[in-house]
């Protein structure tokens, strides 16, 4: 049997859109960190003499940092011989040049943390804890954000978090100061209570830490918040303290340490600083304002302004020498040719620089107004939100809204959080999963905890039927079998085993 081929030409159309050098450079300082297109800034303004840094707040602070800004009247001075200023410069160039030797903080935590008999959830959610801190030891991120809710826990969160503030030295893994110092004084064996409780929120008593003066201060409190309805705190106590017990209680303060990290090396310390500002502002009228806000759900209660962060990135513009040079009538062809390139080039960059400001402004817009309940809330009030979302919002790929959000981070009052922390898949509610409505994972879980935690004891516990059908009557529509995984995930045991 023959085979026959024929062979036939077809002529089809086809729409490609292809990408320009400078488009793929814009998508690549897109996707940069900003200590990263910090670099690259610096790297063009060495190559191209047309592009000028303006401005950089990095340098001018280490500058002005090392100025003096007075005398104080109890200062001498006088002048170093040349041969003086020559030996301490060369004094200062070995210190500088000397290796620090001494063990990081992530090393002697880790050395430590990882000696505990924990589950394994629990020994990464602590390693990366660890990882998080700053060279003072506090936190660099929140940690709620490193939860994994497949894997983790609020409780894992809370215990870890409370290992690792007790291990040495005591104080690490906190927020700031003051919340060093309160677990620093609870960790001491019989600590002065009234300590306890001016580190508990109240250390702005302290200024002046003059006793008399401290014991006023939190007398006049202790009698405002008296007279509040529904106060369930007793301030009883306060009616028998002493000006000898408040000296005490500073006393016992001050022998604290307000920076526990000191001892050890700063080489292993991660820098983060947020890209975006997210600051909750009084209700503000639509259009009165040029700044970029974002009116929350009560008009009544508060906007959200959002403002990028500065100073990292320099800020940079077209040399005018340059541009003097462009205008000459008498430069040579190929001279002029190489400035008006150079020029070119330089206003190319400053152009995507633009563009990735405006980007990240954008989407975080985007993102406030989808997360509004977050940002008003706090952790545990997300709405389910993908990328594709905020890509048809902006009218740009997917794709560039997955670079935006690599190594970008977004400070609120609840902290600082890393962009993708937002992204979170939705849960289709009940039964009907083609109604379309869902539910972030984040909000069943946040809600369902709650009431389970908000049980006393001895009452009869809440069963994954009974959570079901009060979460259903909050508007949470899940099944039964969903509240049983959830439960399953977060440790949390069976109504029938819980104590």
């Amino acid at each position: 049997m023959a085979l026959n081929f024929v062979q036939t030409q077809r002529i089809s159309q086809k729409q490609i859109q292809r990408l320009n050098q400078v488009q793929i450079q814009s998508l690549k300082y897109l996707a940069m960190n900003s200590f990263d297109l910090r670099d690259a800034v610096y790297a063009e303004a060495n190559k191209n003499p047309a592009l000028e840094i303006v401005k950089d707040e990095i340098e001018e602070g280490e500058n002005e940092g090392s100025r003096t800004s007075g005398l104080s009247d109890y200062t001498r001075t006088g002048t170093a011989s040349k041969s003086g200023e020559e030996k301490s410069d060369a004094f200062q160039s070995i210190l500088e040049s000397k290796a620090d030797t001494r063990e990081s903080l992530s090393e002697h935590l880790l050395f430590q943390f990882n000696v505990m008999n924990l589950k394994e959830n629990q020994r990464v959610l602590g390693t990366k804890l660890i990882h998080n801190l700053d060279k003072n030891g506090f936190h660099i991120l929140a940690p709620v954000s490193f939860l994994d809710f497949e894997t983790d826990s609020q409780e894992d969160l809370e215990k870890c978090i409370s290992i690792i503030q007790n291990l040495d030295p005591v104080g690490c893994c906190c927020s700031n100061i003051e919340e060093s110092l309160f677990v620093q004084a609870k960790a001491v064996k019989n600590p002065p209570e009234l300590a306890l409780f001016i580190l508990d929120g109240h250390l702005n008593f302290l200024n002046p830490p003059v006793a008399s003066k401290v014991l006023k201060h939190i007398t006049d409190f202790a009698r405002e918040e008296s007279e509040k309805a529904f106060n369930p705190k007793d301030y009883s106590f306060v009616k028998e303290l002493s000006e000898e017990d408040v000296e005490e209680a500073i006393d016992f303060i001050k022998n604290l340490d307000p920076h526990p990290a000191r001892n050890f090396s700063s080489n292993e310390n991660a820098y983060i600083v947020p890209d975006v500002y997210v600051t909750k502002i009084p209700f503000v009228k639509s259009g009165s304002t040029t700044d970029l806000v974002i009116n929350g759900s009560d008009e009544n209660a508060h906007s959200f302004l959002i403002k990028k962060a500065s100073g990292i990135v320099p800020e940079i513009a077209v040399s005018k020498d340059y541009l003097d040079i462009a205008r000459m009538k008498n430069l040579p062809e190929e001279q002029k040719k190489t400035v008006t390139e150079s020029i070119q080039n330089a206003r190319q960059i400053m152009e995507m620089i633009k563009y990735r400001q405006d980007t990240i402004l954008e989407a975080t817009c985007a993102i406030v107004e989808a997360q509004t309940e977050f940002f008003e809330k706090g952790p545990g009030h997300l709405e389910p939100l993908v990328q594709r979302q905020i890509a048809e919002l902006l009218s740009v790929h997917e794709t560039t809204i997955s670079r935006l959000a690599n190594e970008k981070y977004l400070q609120c009052e609840w902290g600082i959080f890393p962009m993708k922390y937002f992204f979170t898949t939705g849960v289709s509610q009940g039964s009907d999963k083609k109604s379309g409505e869902t539910i972030s994972k984040d909000r069943i879980v946040f809600e369902m905890k709650k009431l389970i935690d908000a049980q006393k004891p001895g009452e009869k516990k809440l069963s994954d039927q009974k959570l079901c059908d009060i979460l259903n009557a909050m508007g949470i529509k899940v099944a039964r079998r969903t509240i049983a995984k959830y439960r399953s995930q977060l440790n949390i045991a069976s109504s029938y085993d819980r104590v």
